[in-house]
């Protein structure tokens, strides 16, 4: 839990600044004010639901492409919370949900290519753990 409490602090302090200076963009584009109160919660779950899946995403129990397709099913919510933080100011053109698209796509490439690193090194120690098994049986 302490963990997960320190991986949500970072991913707050973060998601704050990027939801915040996106709020100004559109602000200064638009000329549109956006409720404080629907960025500040959103941002709060957005942090949760972020910080979750990296926490899944690390986790060595189970299978680890499980791990990955659960972890990425968590992500998923976010695009809807963004939307309802932003509205319609944000998502006018179909632009906007092909750039998440191709956000959440760079993610979970990047998540699977920490797994196959992840499971190459446990693969290779575990090799030279029963290579070094089989060297003391054998004399």
């Amino acid at each position: 839990m302490k963990s997960y409490l320190k991986l949500y602090a970072y991913t707050y302090a973060i998601v704050s600044i990027i939801v915040f200076i996106l709020a100004l963009a559109i602000y200064r584009v638009y000329a549109v004010s956006l409720p404080i109160k629907n960025l500040f919660w959103g941002s709060i779950f957005i942090s949760l639901l972020f910080a979750l899946s990296l926490k899944v995403f690390k986790e060595t129990w189970g299978n680890g492409v499980l791990n990955i397709i659960v972890g990425y099913l968590i992500i998923l919510p976010i695009t809807f919370i963004i939307r309802t933080m932003y509205g319609t100011v944000l998502f006018r053109g179909t632009f906007a949900i092909y750039i998440l698209g191709l956000l959440y796509a760079v993610i979970y490439s990047l998540v699977i290519l920490y797994g196959s690193v992840k499971n190459k090194k446990m693969e290779s120690k575990l090799n030279e753990l029963l290579k070094e098994q089989k060297d003391s049986t054998e004399e």
